[in-house]
């Protein structure tokens, strides 16, 4: 894929001999500036701005020195997007995934983006739930999706009809109220792969269907972990690097019967901002999502 944009910051000895006359603990308590920590943190530096230094002075000139060579490393993937990729890494992930799993025999499908609230219960949400009040409601009881499940579940459906495994897939924008964290944002986009009645073990499948993507995406290297989810009860994440990109689940599901579905099925949905962030090796999701600040990693804001 060749180097989309930032990697670590700094890279070289010679740029953290630069930087980095201040050191963790030991010094007296001078820090970096409340000012000077957000824009550190805006250029993706969330591990320097904890360091101490023996006075101002020192403190202030690391702060120039570690600015000038993070906004240079910007400035420089935004010159390679300008002139070399052509596309974020976000779309590039997209088109690769829609070539990949088209070719595995997935047809994809492209749902609307605003859905009943009736489709928001048949998944268990309810005004009680604790994703009640994360969805963006809107007029008559409709709502942007938080999630590409219900769609989905809707065309499984209807799709069974004519074929048996039904393999559909979608890659498109979701929309939560949770923006705090350095792995939430209000618009994200959701990959999320689904074959009803497969021909094999649905787990089998399962394992299948993500090493498709993990490989499409070159992260061939991840592990299985089961966790609490607040949807189906319990799903499988896929981590890499400690960063969790997917959350997986196999049926007969107890949900299943509010969308007219009896079969077994398979089903993963990948955050494709996640894994770019861990692509781009990048701390922040707002830094890799849409944005008006930030386009493919890299801030705007540089001269």
């Amino acid at each position: 894929m060749g180097n989309n944009g930032l990697q670590k910051l700094p890279r070289s000895r010679m740029e953290n001999q630069k930087i980095l006359e201040g050191k963790k603990s030991s010094m007296k308590d001078c820090q970096f500036t409340l000012s000077q920590k957000r824009r550190l943190k805006e250029l993706g530096a969330d591990s320097y701005v904890n360091l101490t230094f023996k006075n101002e002075k020192e403190r202030d000139n690391a702060f120039d020195n570690l600015a000038t060579i993070l906004e240079r490393k910007h400035k420089e993937a935004l010159l390679n997007l300008l002139t070399l990729t052509k596309r974020p890494l976000i779309r590039q992930l997209e088109s690769k995934l829609i070539e990949a799993l088209t070719s595995a025999g997935f047809v994809e499908v492209n749902t609307p983006f605003i859905i009943p609230r009736k489709f928001i219960e048949c998944m268990g949400i309810r005004e009680t739930h604790k994703l009640w009040k994360q969805i963006h409601w809107l007029r008559n009881g409709r709502c942007l999706r938080p999630m590409l499940a219900p769609n989905l579940y809707h065309i499984m459906r209807l799709l069974r009809k004519f074929t048996k495994p039904v393999s559909i897939f979608e890659i498109g924008p979701c929309f939560r109220k949770e923006s705090k964290g350095r792995e939430h944002v209000e618009e994200f986009t959701m990959l999320n792969v689904v074959e009803l009645a497969p021909n094999q073990d649905p787990f089998e499948r399962l394992k299948e269907i993500i090493n498709i993507v993990t490989k499409t995406v070159e992260l061939p290297h991840y592990r299985l972990r089961n966790v609490k989810s607040e949807i189906y009860g319990e799903t499988m994440d896929v981590i890499v690097d400690e960063h969790e990109i997917a959350s997986a689940v196999v049926g007969p599901h107890s949900l299943d019967k509010n969308w007219g579905i009896f079969e077994a099925w398979a089903g993963v949905g990948f955050g494709i901002e996640r894994i770019a962030m861990v692509k781009k090796d990048i701390k922040r999701i707002r830094h890799v999502a849409r944005s008006l600040t930030y386009l493919d990693g890299a801030s705007l804001d540089v001269q």
